[in-house]
């Protein structure tokens, strides 16, 4: 892989945002717990990744597309416990259920719905796992388009794909 997309994987992985505290999501008029709030944490990650996943399958040729993807899980392995805070949670564990989260997130993109629908299957998980309360289900909505770094995402990979032409 070349130098500059190695070094775009480890840029994207930085424009993931860090574990949710639960007075931040306060500003969002969301009172929940250290758990709820690693819940949350969790479900950003696994969304921001399936975007991260979906824009460099588009735009980055083989085998380069395949190396980024190996090398952003094995930069977000190292930022685990110090940019995640999941600690107590296997990555293992995490990445068998983001694998089954990117498939029903695919299919919902596969059928034509638009990339909202994404995040509201993403924000109906998290109320069907009572991490948030169904009353709550537009405020995660806000914190999820909020967090997601769509557009740094695009620049970052938008970049990459000039390089390699």
């Amino acid at each position: 892989m070349t130098e500059q997309a190695q070094q775009t994987a480890k840029d994207l992985v930085q424009l993931i945002p860090p574990s949710v505290a639960p007075d931040f999501l306060e500003e969002y008029g969301l009172t929940l717990t250290a758990q709820q709030a690693q819940a949350i944490t969790k479900e950003l990650l696994a969304l921001t990744l399936y975007w991260m996943t979906c824009a460099v399958r588009v735009s980055i040729p083989e085998p380069v597309c395949s190396q980024m993807h190996q090398a952003i899980h094995e930069h977000v392995r190292e930022k685990w416990g110090s940019r995640f805070g999941l600690v107590h949670v296997p990555i293992e564990q995490f990445y068998a259920v983001m694998e089954r989260k990117h498939r029903t997130w695919e299919d919902l993109a596969q059928q034509g719905e638009e990339p909202i629908a994404i995040l509201s299957d993403a924000a109906q998980e998290l109320e069907g796992d009572n991490v948030i309360a169904s009353r709550d289900r537009q405020k995660i909505l806000a914190v999820l388009l909020d967090l997601v770094p769509f557009e740094e995402m695009g620049e970052l990979i938008a970049e990459l794909e000039e390089i390699l032409r």
